[in-house]
């Protein structure tokens, strides 16, 4: 557990005593019993990324059930030559629709490595707990949405922030409510740009869902482009855009 603290505290993220108050007794609990992923993955999404880095959040829900997939970084794959299925399946279909590009390589670390912070809601699971872990990592999971905003205002950064799915989209600090909040959440995050669809899941895919201000894309619907309209929004802030191949 130590060494998971200190991938936190050397990558910028909180100090020494901001990750003792952050590791409650339930995160511990969710730490110690986790079996997806592997105990020394469960930060891996922090590891070798500070805030300052990140151009890009995508935010999913909790982590793959098969330990062959699950490493700590959301909608990726531990080993890159499973062929992609489900969510990953349809999140490399939306590439190609939006921006031509074809991937079949499931491990996700290059987009890390040009500063994609691969968040899920719940950073461990656990088959028969997984509520438990669901709740047990919302305050965390502010905090360091929450960081991330800091840093970028501080710093005049852009940030284009995916929100796929329900639980994605309920994340308190970005879950405006009515004209009145968003309007006042622009004003606060000028360089923030938020992108709200379904879950990519096919479990996810058939409407429009309505979740905190008002309806939200389909990930599924042609007209919803995030991969183009992130590396438009980069682009206009002079900021490098993401290359989304895969390897």
């Amino acid at each position: 557990m130590e060494a998971l603290k200190k991938i936190l505290v050397e990558n910028n993220w909180f100090t020494s005593r901001e990750v003792e108050k952050l590791f409650t007794p339930d995160i511990q609990k969710c730490i110690n019993e986790c079996t997806r992923p592997s105990q020394a993955d469960i930060f891996s999404a922090f590891e070798n990324l500070k805030p300052q880095d990140i151009k890009v959040l995508i935010i999913g829900q909790d982590p793959y059930p098969d330990k062959t997939k699950a490493h700590g970084l959301a909608f990726s794959y531990k080993n890159g030559e499973i062929p992609a299925e489900d969510s990953l399946l349809n999140i490399f279909r939306k590439i190609r629709e939006d921006v031509g590009i074809e991937n079949s390589y499931t491990n996700l670390s290059a987009w890390k490595n040009q500063g994609v912070l691969l968040l899920n809601t719940a950073l461990t699971f656990v088959p028969d707990n997984k509520d438990f872990h669901i709740n047990a990592w919302r305050n965390f999971t502010n905090q360091v949405i929450s960081k991330l905003l800091e840093t970028k205002i501080e710093n005049k950064q852009p940030l284009v922030v995916m929100l796929w799915g329900k639980k994605a989209n309920e994340i308190e600090v970005l879950a405006y409510k009515g004209n009145k909040q968003e309007v006042d959440f622009q004003e606060k995050y000028p360089f923030i740009k938020i992108l709200r669809s379904s879950h990519p899941s096919n479990n996810y895919q058939a409407c429009i869902k309505t979740i905190c201000n008002g309806e939200i894309s389909a990930f599924k619907d042609k007209k919803f482009k995030p991969f183009e309209e992130c590396n438009n929004f980069l682009r206009a802030n002079n900021v490098d855009m993401i290359d989304w191949k895969t390897e």
